[in-house]
């Protein structure tokens, strides 16, 4: 006897297995990266195009260093602290640190905060260190207006510890972030932190060696 294609219809639904229903992990998208219009896909890309500036002012500012030094008036080469090699190494240990931190973040341990604030309190150190060592300069009658490279040091070594200070503030809210606040995981609140961190210490190093080895 011919069955009806009506029939067997409902006990082919009855046999499957419902629909399930997207996970979603508050990123606004059920695959858990985010949409293009997310809070978190808009903080990562707010934090490079912040940086691009900032680069920018920074290339700005070395590209007229270059161009005084090659002029060679009233170019007086200042003895850099030696302070600034342990500063360096404080950073560069700092963004070791954040990434571990970072890491932790993503394997969803707790133990992340304790990593956090030691990167926070080597960014403090660093910022301390680049203070003593101002003080070190100015004990020795090097002030600002002392020679061409002296006012450069100054004017590029304080604007990387003003910008430094805004990552130590992103490092205390990276420590204390719940699990997710403004539509914002601590995961991606980390990783927006990190890149901004690493490329201020990237950036350090690059105006530590030129102030050093291109005097």
């Amino acid at each position: 006897m011919a069955t009806s294609p009506g029939i067997l219809q409902p006990i082919d639904a009855l046999g499957s297995k419902p629909p399930q229903p997207p996970r979603h992990n508050g990123n606004g998208n059920g695959d858990g990266r985010g949409g293009p219009t997310s809070p978190s896909h808009l903080a990562i890309l707010g934090i490079w195009v912040a940086l691009a500036p900032i680069l920018m002012l920074f290339l700005a500012f070395l590209s007229a260093y270059i161009v005084r030094q090659g002029l060679g008036s009233n170019w007086i080469a200042i003895p850099v602290p030696k302070l600034l090699w342990v500063n360096t190494l404080v950073l560069l240990v700092s963004s070791a640190l954040l990434e571990r931190a970072r890491r932790l973040v993503h394997n969803g341990d707790d133990a992340a905060r304790g990593w956090f604030l030691a990167t926070l309190a080597c960014g403090v150190l660093f910022v301390i260190g680049q203070g003593v060592a101002w003080n070190q300069l100015s004990a020795r009658g090097i002030g600002i207006s002392s020679s061409a490279h002296s006012s450069f040091f100054y004017l590029l070594t304080g604007t990387h510890a003003v910008h430094l200070v805004g990552g130590l503030i992103a490092l205390t809210a990276a420590s204390f972030w719940p699990p997710s606040r403004f539509g914002m995981s601590r995961e991606v609140v980390s990783r927006v932190t990190s890149i901004y961190w690493h490329f201020m210490s990237i950036l350090w190093v690059g105006l530590f060696l030129v102030l050093s080895f291109w005097r």
